[in-house]
């Protein structure tokens, strides 16, 4: 389950982490009114998570809110992190969530949500054509079994060809069409670490083309660094709802110039 301000994506799993069903319920009482309307709705969206999880006998997998680690970064580490430490609605609607499937006797499970977000946008996204809240609710659910998620053989070769000429042009092009200062800041953070990172490998012969275990943190440096070289020049302006432009690579291998 990934919930947002404004929805609930969930996805069901069978024993082996495969997507059988997954859905949105919109959450728009939760954006106004008082806190007594508030709270009554968080608890009617608690019983229709809790109904789904029973009609369908599955445990509940929800994101730790609480993270010590530092270490753990990814994309808990800023807008995310931010809504999941700071947000009084989303930790109660959790609550709730845990107290009506204890009173049903069904399992709720609790995983690290770094990178969630990351992954289920690169990889699950464009393959099943899902919305990118839908496509992270799916990459907990599979953490919740202890599933590994392992960069897709093509996703490897094109960080192979990545070098640091092409994020120096694609700053250039950040400079260039992104008009929110903000964002704009952003971007350009994100692409100089990447730099900084490539940079690191260059002593490394095959420098990707190595196991790697999607729980490691080496793995989640190479997560983000894809998410800034394809999803960037994808929109830079925005973080795009369609992610089909990315199947081409992830099955095909290819993939433009930004």
């Amino acid at each position: 389950m990934n919930a947002y301000p404004d929805n609930i994506s969930w996805a069901e799993v069978d024993e082996k982490g495969n997507l059988i069903s997954y859905g949105s319920i919109p959450m728009p009482e939760l954006a106004s009114g008082n806190s007594d309307k508030r709270e009554y709705f968080r608890w009617q969206y608690a019983h229709e998570i809790v109904k789904i999880a029973k009609e369908k006998r599955k445990a509940i997998v929800i994101e730790k809110l609480d993270i010590k680690n530092k270490g753990e970064k990814g994309d808990f580490s800023g807008k995310k992190s931010r809504r999941i430490r700071h947000n009084f609605s989303y930790k109660s609607l959790l609550k709730k969530i845990k107290i009506l499937a204890k009173k049903e006797g069904i399992e709720v499970i609790e995983v690290n949500p770094s990178y969630t977000s990351i992954i289920g946008m690169l990889k699950y996204a464009p393959q099943y054509m899902i919305t990118k809240d839908i496509a992270a609710a799916y990459v907990i659910a599979r953490r919740g079994l202890g599933r590994e998620e392992k960069i897709p053989d093509n996703y490897i070769k094109f960080l192979n060809a990545l070098t640091i000429d092409k994020l120096e042009e694609l700053k250039k092009h950040v400079k260039k069409t992104v008009r929110n200062k903000q964002l704009k800041k952003k971007h350009l953070k994100e692409i100089n670490k990447a730099i900084e990172f490539l940079q690191s490998l260059e002593s490394e012969p095959g420098r990707v083309l190595k196991p790697l275990d999607g729980t490691s943190f080496s793995a989640h440096d190479f997560w983000q660094v894809l998410k800034v070289a394809v999803v960037t020049p994808l929109s830079p302006e925005k973080v795009p709802r369609d992610f089909s432009a990315l199947k081409k690579l992830l099955i095909q291998g290819k993939w433009g110039d930004p």
